[in-house]
């Protein structure tokens, strides 16, 4: 595990856990019930400061939301972080790897990929057990080359909330 995320450019999965059901208007999304679990959010880091900024944008902009993700953020409790260095864009493909597991469950569809328009394509899943790096890097080994290194990074206590 890292001590800190690195300011390289890459695509992550911030984790997120939920622990009471709620409901959230994100943007003009809609409003939805987002019920108790864990959420899996699938994002690209490729502007300066890389993954560490990017990540560090979503813990801190609770108030004042940008990105869908901020909105969850709001009452989701973020726990770590899966990511792989890269300049591919490989955030597309890493949400179809999660949307085709049977592990995850669509909770939002647009989520976080409003910029592919006419698409119901999420950037975000659901899934009612704690996801496992584990299994993410066993995935990762098995749909990608060699050279697609998944890492994890766990979120410490004074992270967002």
């Amino acid at each position: 595990m890292e001590t800190e995320l690195p300011e390289s450019k890459g695509v992550y999965i911030l984790i997120a856990s939920v622990a009471q059901t709620k409901r959230l208007a994100i943007g003009r999304l809609g409003e939805f019930t987002i019920i108790p679990g864990f959420y899996a959010y699938v994002g690209s880091a490729c502007g300066h400061g890389g993954i560490r900024a990017r990540v560090s944008h979503h813990l801190e902009s609770i108030t004042q939301p940008h990105w869908h993700i901020d909105y969850l953020l709001g009452l989701a409790t973020p726990i770590e972080v899966w990511y792989t260095i890269s300049d591919r864009k490989l955030e597309r493909d890493w949400a179809k790897m999660l949307q085709d597991s049977p592990k995850f469950h669509t909770p939002i569809p647009r989520f976080g990929s409003s910029d592919y328009h006419r698409t119901r394509t999420t950037h975000l899943f659901y899934s009612k057990r704690r996801p496992l790096f584990r299994w993410f890097e066993e995935k990762i080994r098995e749909v990608f080359e060699p050279s697609i290194r998944a890492q994890q990074f766990i979120l410490p206590a004074s992270y967002g909330h």
